[in-house]
């Protein structure tokens, strides 16, 4: 089942990668750490242990940008890890997850040289991740305000549109859970801001927090933080000289109290975090 998931989603990536143009796909490999915290000690169901998980793995991916001559961007992207699952935070779990994107944006309004008001269309799709989260899936559009100055940019965003997060089974039916109290699906809003600052031709950060919250009750959903740091080395004795390396923090904050209805809580913990270093490289197909 996985490996036909895998293909599939592999040869949606390759198909859109191609269409895109060549210059425009990089491939990625590399190394991760998938972080829980703060797993509380209720009886050690499932023999889960409390205090941290660390879950590490090695993961491949590929990405296709393309910007059009109206200044449109577009990004997609599909990732695969391959985790080394010790802790069984969920004790039936197939130790292979997914990761998808796309992302589009254009310029709406420019104001001068520097501030300019954009539109977005965001679609991610997480699957089987050692957290539990057996699904998330957000869709959205939305618009913002960007400031571009010399080698600094910051944009701060509003959403709106469709929020959809699956729990795994295992776990919360041995806390007297049935499957159909594990997943949520609902309009939603969202916020962002996000920075990228270009210290030179070779190195840079980017960092954004985005928050989700339903339209009824305006209740937060899910939080989420993510730090990435670049270098592009002209000159390198253990990388080609078009290759990147990256470093990059996915931290989310979820709220289960929407879930949370009998006597223990849904999940023994609320967070997943992502520490993940690759190194990516354009390919010609």
């Amino acid at each position: 089942m996985f490996l036909k998931f895998l293909k599939s989603s592999f040869l949606a990536a390759f198909v859109l990668a191609s269409s895109l143009g060549a210059q425009d796909i990089h491939v990625s490999a590399g190394f991760h750490d998938f972080v829980v915290q703060d797993i509380k000690d209720d009886g050690g169901l499932h023999g889960i242990p409390s205090g941290d998980s660390h879950t590490f793995g090695v993961n491949v991916g590929i990405w296709a940008q393309h910007t059009t001559p109206s200044k449109i961007n577009i990004l997609a992207k599909a990732e695969m890890f391959l985790d080394r699952d010790k802790d069984d935070l969920d004790p039936d779990h197939y130790p292979i997850w997914f990761d998808f994107l796309v992302d589009v944006d254009g310029p709406l309004y420019s104001i001068n040289e520097k501030n300019t008001l954009a539109w977005y269309v965001y679609m991610d799709n997480r699957q089987n991740t050692v957290s539990c989260v057996e699904r998330e899936i957000r869709q959205q559009i939305g618009f913002g305000y960007v400031h571009k100055q010399n080698s600094f940019d910051i944009a701060l965003n509003a959403y709106a549109g469709f929020y959809y997060i699956e729990i795994d089974d295992d776990t919360p039916v041995a806390r007297d859970y049935t499957r159909q109290e594990l997943d949520d699906g609902e309009a939603s809003t969202a916020f962002e801001v996000e920075g990228h600052y270009y210290f030179n031709n070779t190195l840079d950060i980017y960092a954004r927090v985005r928050n989700y919250f339903a339209n009824t009750g305006f209740e937060e959903l899910e939080t989420n933080y993510e730090f990435q740091c670049s270098y592009h080395p002209k000159k390198s004795s253990f990388l080609r000289d078009d290759a990147t390396l990256h470093v990059k923090i996915k931290y989310n904050q979820y709220n289960f109290d929407r879930f949370n209805v009998h006597t223990l809580d849904m999940l023994p913990w609320d967070n997943d975090m992502l520490i993940q270093a690759y190194v990516s490289i354009p390919y010609q197909f």
